[in-house]
């Protein structure tokens, strides 16, 4: 089971990631700069279930 903490941790790093792709898919990031944004957000959020996707994704 899943704290509140955690939940909020995953949901603000899922929110953020697709905020990244979005700016990525039109063109206002490059392939370099979304990778290093996905590792800073990897890192401050600690993902549970994000970092499994990142790892195998």
């Amino acid at each position: 089971m899943m704290d509140d903490e955690r939940f909020r941790a995953e949901t603000a790093y899922q929110v953020s990631l697709s905020l990244a792709e979005s700016l990525l898919s039109s063109g206002l990031l490059t392939k370099a700069e979304f990778t290093k944004a996905k590792e800073v957000l990897l890192a401050r959020y600690k993902p549970v279930f994000g970092g499994l996707f990142a790892e195998f994704g």
